[in-house]
């Protein structure tokens, strides 16, 4: 059949799914299949394929899979199942169906043998072999072949569907971080790169794989943050000039996980732009301290100039007027003064 190491070389690396299944049904005697993962709430799927003709594939995802009347029987078939469809295709019923006439006799389908190799509410993880011209159909022979190779095949998805899920999450935050004021850099334990927020990249040169070795500015005070665990502020001069607070967080990690993934994150560091301003959702502040829109205005130019003096002839209002919005301002909010309002306002900082 295929070796049981190359099913779990493929568990890690999704790539290598396609020349394993070629190999399956080269030692099966098979012409196509499909191996794959499809959740029929979401009609999202991932799948590799082999020998299948594309317009017939087409074909079935756009008209003919409504027709299929063999699907209910595999999608009703247990876990790890082998079924195989030689003998439905003889049967008269069969034979006179839309699916059969106009899509599987035209390809000269002799045989399918699928299973689910996992099976959850509205999901499956199916593998069909398929032989199609003149040859014979699959015999109890093949079944066993198949059957004995089912529970590796079935835990190598798993694994890929679970590493596929660790990549969403990392894509997730990576998104984050490219949408906030602050950086993020991932460091392993032996203060390598792992990831890098592509901001902080462009700013400071550093690249995912590269070891943190102290030799420019950022570099020094990123290894000082992670090794000391205290805030430390760089200033980068040249064409990118910028003020940057490196904050650590070490964090806590099972090391086995190193086995299959390589160094895993231990060190998390926070690159802040303390050169930049931050934007402040005012008109949410408004909305739920009951401010009114003149009222909103008089906090975003007080915040902005971090001045009250000259309040009233930047907004054209008379002194005394603005005071008096001021001060409702400090009532509505519970502070008791400017100097509260700006450490309010700064609790509703928004990213970037």
């Amino acid at each position: 059949m295929v070796d049981i190491d190359e099913i779990y070389d493929a568990a890690f690396d999704r790539e290598l799914f396609a020349g394993l299944l070629r190999k399956i049904l080269t030692a099966m005697g098979a012409q196509s299949g499909m191996l794959g993962w499809i959740d029929l709430e979401n009609q999202a799927r991932f799948e590799v394929e082999h020998g299948n003709d594309p317009a017939y594939l087409q074909s079935y995802a756009e008209t003919y899979g409504a027709h299929d009347i063999l699907r209910p029987e595999l999608q009703a078939a247990g876990e790890g199942v082998v079924m195989h469809v030689h003998e439905r295709l003889q049967e008269p019923e069969v034979r006179a169906s839309v699916f059969y006439r106009e899509w599987l006799a035209p390809q000269r389908i002799v045989d399918n043998l699928a299973v689910n190799l996992i099976k959850r509410d509205g999901m499956f993880a199916p593998l069909a072999i398929v032989r199609t011209g003149d040859v014979s159909p699959f015999g109890p022979e093949d079944r066993a072949r198949l059957e004995a190779i089912v529970p590796h095949l079935k835990r190598a998805v798993y694994m890929q569907s679970r590493l596929i899920h660790q990549a969403n999450l990392v894509g997730g935050y990576q998104r984050i971080t490219a949408g906030a004021r602050n950086g993020l850099v991932l460091l392993d334990d032996r203060l390598r790169v792992l990831d890098v927020d592509r901001a902080t990249q462009a700013l400071t040169g550093l690249r995912a794989g590269q070891g943190v070795g102290g030799a420019g500015p950022f570099e020094k005070a990123l290894l000082a943050a992670a090794e000391s665990g205290q805030p430390t502020a760089v200033e980068l001069t040249g064409g990118l000039a910028a003020t940057l607070l490196c904050v650590a967080q070490p964090l806590e990690r099972d090391p086995f996980g190193d086995f299959a993934g390589g160094a895993g994150v231990a060190h998390a560091v926070h690159v802040l732009r303390v050169d930049q301003a931050a934007s402040i959702a005012f008109a949410s502040m408004a909305q739920l301290y009951g401010l009114t829109p003149t009222e909103q205005k008089v906090m975003a130019d007080a915040f902005a100039h971090a001045d009250i003096a000259g309040l009233g002839e930047r907004l054209g209002m008379a002194a005394a007027t603005a005071r008096t919005h001021l001060h409702r301002i400090y009532d509505k909010t519970g502070v008791s003064g400017f100097p509260g309002l700006c450490l309010l306002a700064h609790r509703f900082a928004l990213p970037a």
